[in-house]
């Protein structure tokens, strides 16, 4: 049967939105019903998701395309142009290197299946777009909102990773938003010819503060509430967002966190505006070493040729924040023992083998030995006595590198936000899927992001242990969201982190359970060590 259908939902006069959600299709069983919704002066026009009751929108633009002259400037707000606009589909995937996607295929060959299941990413430097998740029908009240961060160490990844789409978290009453933002050499990046502007860095970060900005104007035609706002992010895109949950600048934007694998760059220290813009000038000489290009000549380079001779300038570099002095003025510790800050409360957490790997047994203790000098911080004689203790060398060299990269870091930044009476849960994500590859990569980085989004790989093992871990997960990142606590009606118990003393934090495994903090020994030493530098 074809046909056309039609239906409207209309605000009344004293509603403070109106939203016309239409629903066109040429036949139901050839391609998804579309839908439209009307936002500044356009109409989207996107379709049903996967889960029924659950519209997507894909590819929304929130800024001006950052490129030409807009390259390494504050995002420019996007306004509609009063035209329909296809939103059906994703826009491509900022610049940057097939990292990530070389990640994935390795991934889904390890488990089995073929890495032509991950196509070529199609990638643009006009990239600032974001996708919706939303009921279908407008709810009875607004609804929370959540806002996915991506990671890939602000170098790589994108808003629409197969992980990353909203359709059945959205369907546990939430609206879900994932964002881009600016990557590499055209997000964190500046030069000493942008001293003159007010926005002379981060711009990644700004991007992220557009898109919020956009959720504010927009998001209650779509059925969300712009007064209960969650970011929440993994890897890098959790970093990016303690950044933000104490600036200013976010202020009304983000009301809760939460930070999966990532947290505080600024453990131990944050890098320099001028550090920032000698990197300006290190690219300048790489793109002509004779005569230099200044910033006009820069901004006019081919994105490709740029990306190209970034990656191999900055191969080594990770590109996090700076302290511009304008958005990251100091410290998150010090800014959260200032007092008023945006965040409400924050649910924060690692897995509990974010790096570990096989190691030969030949080569394990020279690995291990090779890892401890090359960190920042647990590189002590007393941290290879901890850990000397553990009968597995590859077990401890993972221990060592999760505690020092995520662990340890999030466990100081969840004491900070305690001490400064803003609520904290912490947790420990170490399910580990059936299978010898899956007990080959334990609980790796990234691995709880199928679950909190429920959205499990085919080639993924995924039992029904699984389902309901990831169904427990989802409803209780939707309850925090709601609340600003995790705990609620057939939820697991959570005890609040403190910031002094012993505490708990919930592990999520096989089934979800309350434990003691992992590692103490490990993050003692990690904050001794961290406090007595900071005295030197």
């Amino acid at each position: 049967m074809t046909g056309l259908w039609r239906v409207a939902v209309v605000c009344f006069v004293l509603s403070p939105c109106v939203l016309s959600v239409s629903s066109l299709a040429a036949s139901s069983q050839s391609k998804p019903l579309a839908v439209e919704v009307q936002v500044e002066g356009e109409r989207l026009v996107g379709q049903q998701s996967p889960t029924v009751g659950i519209n997507a929108f894909l590819g929304v633009p929130f800024a001006e395309p950052p490129v030409g002259p807009l390259r390494w400037q504050a995002p420019v707000d996007y306004r509609g142009r009063g035209e329909v606009r296809r939103a059906d589909r994703f826009a491509p995937a900022c610049m940057q290197s097939p990292r990530i996607l070389e990640w994935y295929r390795g991934m889904a060959e390890r488990f089995g299946s073929s890495r032509s299941v991950f196509e070529d990413l199609d990638t643009s430097e006009d990239c600032l777009y974001l996708n919706v998740w939303a009921p279908a029908a407008l709810p009875a009240k607004p609804l929370p909102v959540m806002v996915f961060v991506h990671g890939g160490s602000n170098r790589s990844g994108w808003s629409f990773e197969p992980n990353y789409h909203g359709h059945r978290l959205a369907a546990e009453g939430v609206v879900v938003v994932s964002i881009a933002y600016r990557l590499g050499v055209f997000g964190f990046f500046s030069h000493p010819d942008l001293v003159a502007q007010p926005v002379a860095a981060n711009f990644g970060l700004w991007d992220q503060l557009a898109a919020l900005r956009w959720i504010q104007r927009n998001i209650a035609r779509f059925g969300g509430d712009p007064q209960r706002v969650t970011v929440f992010g993994e890897s890098a895109g959790a970093g990016n967002i303690a950044m933000l949950m104490v600036a200013p600048q976010a202020r009304g934007l983000l009301h809760r966190a939460i930070l999966q694998s990532g947290g505080d760059f600024a453990w131990p220290g944050l890098r320099s505006l001028s550090a920032e813009r000698a990197r300006g000038l290190q690219l300048a000489a790489a793109v002509d070493a004779a005569a230099p290009p200044d910033l006009a000549a820069l901004r006019a380079l081919d994105a490709r040729r740029l990306l190209q001779i970034a990656e191999e300038v900055f191969r080594d570099h990770y590109h996090a924040p700076v302290q511009d002095g304008v958005l990251v003025t100091q410290s998150i510790e010090r800014q959260l023992a200032q007092g008023n800050v945006p965040l409400g409360s924050l649910l924060i957490g690692t897995n509990s083998n974010e790096y570990y790997a096989p190691v030969a047994p030949q080569a394990a203790n020279e690995t291990f030995e090779r890892t401890l000098a090359s960190a920042e911080v647990l590189n002590s004689p007393e941290v290879r006595f901890e850990l000397s203790k553990d009968s597995d060398v590859a077990n401890g060299i993972g221990r060592l590198q999760t505690a020092e990269s995520m662990l340890c870091p999030a466990q100081l930044l969840a004491s900070a936000t305690a001490r400064a009476r803003i609520p904290t849960w912490m947790y420990w994500f170490s399910r580990v899927r059936d299978g010898a590859t899956a007990a080959q990569l334990r609980a790796y980085h990234g691995a709880e992001l199928p679950y909190v989004f429920g959205t499990h790989d085919a080639w993924l093992p995924t039992s029904d242990i699984d389902w309901q871990l990831s169904r427990t997960m989802m409803r209780t990142w939707v309850n925090f969201a709601a609340t600003g606590s995790p705990e609620g009606e057939g939820l697991p118990h959570w005890p609040q982190f403190r910031s002094t003393g012993p505490t708990n934090v919930l592990e999520w495994s096989t089934r979800p359970s309350v434990i003691d903090t992992p590692e103490p020994r490990l993050c003692e030493i990690y904050r001794s060590r961290l406090a007595a530098s900071a005295s030197q």
